[in-house]
């Protein structure tokens, strides 16, 4: 690209016979462009003549401006609308230093369930004061599987069911309780119905095994009282895993 010229008058004047001055225009460049000091004088000269102008420029540099402040963004309230209704956000401080009140509406209510709201636990859940059910609360003790056994000894742990049923017809029966890995700080209970058919016995195991350990049987009130044929016999049996020892009661005797 050429240097930009321009067409100017100049102030020579030459004359010419019958009295004609001829005015005679020369050329306008510039030259060098130049960054000066800050602070400093602009300058402009001229490096050519005045027929051929070359115009040298001095140009003083800006001063440094001051670094601005960061902005800010805080969060100010959140606030529950209702149903329905719009989220909003809203600035309630400067565009340098925002504050932003959120409203957030809430959900419209769930249909309504079809089921009883009745709540089935197993035996091992644990139910603190801060529960709360509604409805009716069933657990294992409301209503159990009992397991019955037929002229059969009857080996208890403490994943046995609570309710046990024992039809002795012919043959001896022993109750006991068996249990390696049983864990402390807990306490089984057992109730047992012995029904005696024939001419058969039982007896309860006076060596337990609880959690590995061979503890102790004790009567309370003992000693067991006979049953005959058609007899039907109540005993609970609590199994402490603590002092390892099995307690049994008896809750009492019943004919058929």
């Amino acid at each position: 690209m050429s240097d930009p010229v321009v067409k100017i008058p100049t102030i020579k004047l030459t004359p010419v016979p019958g009295g004609v001055n001829v005015v005679q225009y020369g050329t306008l460049t510039i030259g060098s462009v130049e960054t000066l000091e800050a602070g400093s004088a602009a300058t402009v000269s001229n490096s050519g003549t005045i027929e051929k102008a070359v115009l040298d420029f001095g140009i003083p540099a800006g001063f440094d401006g001051k670094d601005g402040a960061a902005a800010t963004v805080a969060i100010g309230t959140v606030t529950t609308g209702e149903p329905g209704t719009t989220a909003s956000v809203t600035n309630v401080g400067t565009d340098t230093a925002a504050v932003l009140n959120i409203t957030i509406p809430r959900g419209d209510k769930g249909i309504d369930g079809t089921g009883a709201g009745d709540v089935v636990a197993a035996a091992d859940n644990t139910f603190t004061a801060t529960n709360a059910f509604e409805g009716m609360l069933k657990t294992t003790c409301d209503m159990q599987f009992v397991s019955l056994i037929v002229n059969d000894s009857l080996i208890l742990n403490h994943n046995s069911e609570n309710i046990q049923k024992i039809e002795i017809v012919d043959a001896s029966v022993v109750i006991s309780f068996k249990d390696t890995d049983m864990p402390t700080g807990c306490n089984k209970i057992f109730l047992i119905s012995i029904h005696k058919i024939g001419s058969g016995f039982f007896m309860i195991d006076d060596m337990p095994i609880i959690g590995g350990i061979t503890g102790f049987t004790t009567i309370i009130d003992g000693p067991l009282p006979e049953i005959g044929p058609n007899e039907v016999l109540k005993i609970a049996m609590e199994v402490d895993a603590d002092l390892k020892r099995v307690f049994v009661y008896v809750l009492g005797k019943a004919a058929f």
